[in-house]
């Protein structure tokens, strides 16, 4: 009997690779999200301290002038709250994206192996049964040889 060979060997290895780089996408998407919400939170801990600045200058009399620059940023460092937030919703888009695709790659490359794993049992199972012909030619050849002699 020739050996195994699985019919859609290539699809599975294409398939396999496909979802290795879908997986290799999303953990670079996900990298990007981490960062990107790191940004934020440095944000808002920079808004939370100029905010805290400005309360502890406005009870001192001198700085006038440092006060009203330290106001002004804070609508600068709002937008750019804004800007770091969408980019994050962005960013969690750009992960879900990826990971759909991943399990779409993964449900294929499950599939193909289990239809490798069937193939597999089915030529077993022919194997097991060429074998069984094989010995029970020789029991019956066996079995006339001893009743000619």
């Amino acid at each position: 009997m020739k050996a195994f060979r699985f019919r859609l060997q290539t699809k599975l290895e294409i398939c396999t690779r496909q979802e290795q780089i879908a997986w290799e996408e999303m953990q670079s998407r996900l990298k990007e999200r981490e960062l990107l919400l790191e940004e934020l939170q440095y944000r808002e801990r920079r808004l939370l301290a100029v905010e805290e600045e400005i309360r502890q200058d406005s009870c001192k009399a001198q700085g006038f002038q440092a006060l009203l620059l330290k106001r002004e940023f804070v609508p600068v460092l709002v937008m750019q709250i804004v800007q770091a937030e969408q980019n994050l919703s962005q960013a969690e888009a750009r992960v879900e994206e990826a990971r759909v695709l991943l399990l779409e790659r993964k449900r294929e490359t499950s599939t193909l192996e289990k239809l490798k794993e069937r193939a597999w049992q089915e030529y077993l199972l022919e194997l097991q049964q060429e074998e069984q012909k094989i010995i029970d030619e020789i029991a019956i050849n066996n079995h006339f040889r001893r009743d000619l002699a």
